[in-house]
């Protein structure tokens, strides 16, 4: 490993850009680990990956199976699954859409959105703890950065995976 933290780096820069890479992969964790907690909170019967799709079809509205993959980067199968799951918790319902009769649409209940909503604003009420010392100008700085890096993290190519990400494409 030598003295580069085993990140392989020879160059400063490669020092620094390991380091980023595991702060990187640690939120990645820290966020599986808040969606779990979330989940766990809307319903004790709830896995983490169907909290994701909850929280995005509130963000949606009433939306196709194939709206919620694009827009979690997950397969339609995965989304059916899950929404047959919170089908069953009386979170969501399918109501045919008006543009197509043959397309269902997946809409929150009332119980659904209730919890999701309650779920949001214990997450926002803890995100926003963590920034609580934080100079404004640094929180600017930090969502502007990490926009930036998202942008070009989604619409990379993963590597071995020709033509992979695209994410929403």
């Amino acid at each position: 490993m030598g003295g580069d933290g085993g990140w392989g780096g020879s160059s400063p820069r490669d020092t620094v850009l390991g380091a980023l890479e595991e702060s990187a992969a640690a939120m990645c964790r820290n966020e599986q680990r808040v969606c779990w907690t979330l989940a766990r909170g809307v319903s004790a019967a709830m896995e983490p990956g169907a909290y994701s799709v909850l929280a995005a079809a509130r963000r949606l509205g009433p939306c196709r199976v194939t709206d919620l993959a694009v827009t979690l980067g997950m397969s339609a199968s995965a989304i059916s699954g899950h929404v047959a799951a919170l089908a069953g918790l009386g979170f969501v319902g399918r109501v045919e859409a008006v543009e197509d009769e043959r397309s269902r649409r997946v809409t929150l209940t009332d119980d659904g959105r209730r919890r999701v909503d309650g779920a949001r604003t214990g997450r926002r009420t803890y995100f926003r703890a963590q920034l609580r010392g934080w100079p404004t100008v640094e929180i600017v700085e930090l969502a502007d950065l990490l926009a930036r890096f998202n942008e070009a993290y989604l619409m990379a190519e993963l590597p071995g995976v020709p033509g992979s990400p695209a994410v929403g494409e």
